[in-house]
């Protein structure tokens, strides 16, 4: 596989006083990549945390990454505020943590396009 997916075996999507977890989408882009979204919310405001690997987007800008996402019809982007940050999973892999902040006190800010599945508990 060229690129991997993130290996989200290790964490609790249980969710707690901090976090509510909603659900997740698993799913593959137009270039193979796999791709997985977490929404979740806290402090009365819904995200969506948008995983992909980094591999040939090293020189992608964040404008890039964003118009990506939205080409794949993952997000709409109406309000930007997104931030872009690298990280690795527990396999060393590196992908791309993109936090999506999607509505805020019913006041929506971005938009989540994919259908989530429940998360097995």
């Amino acid at each position: 596989m060229k690129y991997p997916i993130i290996d989200r075996e290790q964490v609790s999507f249980e969710s707690d006083t901090m976090v509510c977890n909603i659900g997740y989408y698993e799913g593959t882009l137009d270039d193979d990549r796999p791709i997985r979204v977490e929404v979740w919310s806290s402090y009365g405001i819904i995200n969506a945390t948008i995983f992909i690997s980094s591999i040939d987007l090293e020189k992608r800008s964040e404008r890039e990454i964003k118009q990506y996402l939205e080409k794949n019809n993952i997000i709409k982007v109406i309000e930007d505020k997104i931030l872009i940050k690298e990280i690795e999973d527990i396999n060393d892999n590196k992908f791309l943590s993109i936090n999506v902040p999607i509505e805020s006190n019913y006041d929506k800010i971005n938009e989540c396009l994919v259908k989530l599945k429940d998360y097995d508990l």
